[in-house]
């Protein structure tokens, strides 16, 4: 996951799946609006997320 970020955000946004999947299956009132505004959000955040935390790790492999 270190070198790929496209998996990193695939495991971001399937956790976020996964705990609003669960959350509905303990009856925690969500409705499908709900449920969809929450998995956009991740979906938003989790490449900046990545970005964010990646980007000071890029060493440029030459000079332009």
């Amino acid at each position: 996951m270190v070198k790929e970020p496209a998996v990193t955000i695939g495991t971001i946004t399937g956790i976020a799946a996964a705990v609003v999947a669960l959350l509905v299956a303990f009856n925690i009132p969500l409705t499908q609006d709900q449920q969809v505004a929450v998995l956009g959000v991740v979906a938003v955040l989790a490449p900046v997320l990545v970005g964010l935390l990646t980007r000071p790790r890029v060493i440029p492999v030459r000079k332009v």
